[in-house]
C-alpha cells in the first residue's frame, strides 16, 4: 500500500486503505481507515466536528449519536454496533439545528444516508454542510431481543460480547477470550430473533448514495473497501491520501468481483423476505389496501 504525495481520485473510482496510525490499526477494524478519516477530517479543520455512533458506558446495546470536536475522541466510536440503530438523521435536524452553522462529517448506514437524503430535499438539513462516509450494511438487531437472544440461543452473557459480523448468512459473536460462536442467522429470525424486519427486507446494502461507500466485503484482511461516490467525496479521500492518514491501493477485479457477488447475494435475500413478508398484502384489491394503511 501506499500513501502519495499526488493524488488525483475522481468518482466512482474503488480502493483498499487502511490507516497509518499503528495504534488506529490495532484498536479499530478493518485496518482502521473509516477512523482515519474522521480524525483527518478533525485535524485538517475540514469540519467542525463529527457525528458517530458510541456506545455509552461501554455498552454495545445502547449506541447513541455522538458530537466529537476532538480528535482523540473518534478512537471512542471505532468498530461496529449491530444492536443499536439510532437516528441519525434525526439526531442531525433536531439537535443539530440541521448542522445550518457548521460542517460535518457523518457515518451512516444506507437508511440513515438516504434519511439525510430526504430531510435535506424539503430544507430541513443543510447538505452542503456534510461530509457522509457511508457504511456497508445488512442489518441491525433490535438490543432487547439480542440479549435475549445471545442468551438463549449461543448461551453466554451478552455482555461478554465485543463484537458482532453478519456474514454468509451468518450471525458471529466475537467474546472476549477471543473466541467466536456462530449461528445460521435464517434459523434464528425464524425463531423471532435476528435483525428487525425492515432489516431482513431492505435490499439497499452499499451506500453509494453517500460521498464514499466503506466496507469490508472484496477487502483483503486488515482494509476496507473504498468506493468514491461522489466529487465531494473524491477530493475528501485524496487529501487524505496525501496527508498521509491511510494508504491505499486499486483492487484487483476478483476483488471487485467478490464485493459485486456479495451485494447480489445480500439483495437477493432481501427480495425473498419481500416477497414472503408481502404475499398476503400483493393479494389485496386496491380498496383492502387503501384502508389497510388509513386504518392503521
Amino acid at each position: 500500500m501506499r500513501s502519495e504525495d499526488k493524488v488525483e481520485t475522481m468518482k466512482n473510482d474503488m480502493y483498499l486503505a487502511c490507516c497509518s496510525d499503528s495504534d488506529i490499526a490495532a484498536k479499530a477494524e478493518n485496518g482502521g481507515a473509516v477512523t482515519s478519516l474522521l480524525k483527518f477530517a478533525l485535524e485538517s479543520k475540514r469540519v467542525d466536528a463529527v457525528v458517530a455512533v458510541k456506545a455509552r458506558g461501554g455498552n454495545r446495546y445502547n449506541g447513541i449519536p455522538v458530537l466529537i470536536t476532538e480528535p482523540e475522541e473518534v478512537m471512542g466510536c471505532a468498530g461496529s454496533l449491530h444492536c443499536a440503530s439510532p437516528n441519525i438523521a434525526q439526531f442531525l435536524k433536531e439537535y443539530l439545528d440541521g448542522v445550518a452553522n457548521q460542517k460535518i462529517a457523518v457515518t451512516c448506514k444506507p437508511c440513515d444516508a438516504r434519511a439525510i437524503i430526504e430531510l435535506a430535499k424539503r430544507n430541513h438539513i443543510y447538505f452542503d454542510n456534510l461530509i457522509l462516509i457511508g457504511l456497508n450494511c445488512t442489518g441491525t438487531l433490535p438490543p432487547a431481543r439480542a440479549k435475549r437472544m445471545i442468551e438463549e440461543e449461543f448461551g453466554i452473557d451478552p455482555f461478554d460480547v465485543v463484537g458482532e459480523d453478519i456474514e454468509e448468512n451468518k450471525l458471529i459473536l466475537r467474546l472476549k477470550d477471543g473466541s467466536e460462536k456462530e449461528r445460521d442467522l435464517k434459523e434464528l429470525e425464524e425463531k423471532g430473533y435476528g435483525r428487525r424486519d425492515n432489516c431482513r427486507r431492505c435490499d439497499i446494502n452499499i451506500p453509494t448514495m453517500a460521498d464514499l461507500a466503506c466496507g469490508k466485503w472484496g477487502a483483503k484482511p486488515n482494509t476496507t473497501f473504498i468506493e468514491v461516490c461522489s466529487d465531494r467525496g473524491s477530493d475528501f479521500i485524496a487529501e487524505a491520501i496525501k496527508a498521509g492518514y491511510i494508504k491505499v491501493e486499486r483492487p484487483d477485479d476478483k476483488a471487485v468481483a467478490a464485493r459485486r457477488a456479495m451485494d447480489k447475494a445480500a439483495v437477493e435475500s432481501a427480495q425473498q423476505c419481500q416477497e414472503k413478508d408481502f404475499a398476503d398484502f400483493k393479494q389485496m384489491s386496491i380498496e383492502e389496501r387503501f384502508n389497510y394503511w388509513f386504518g392503521m
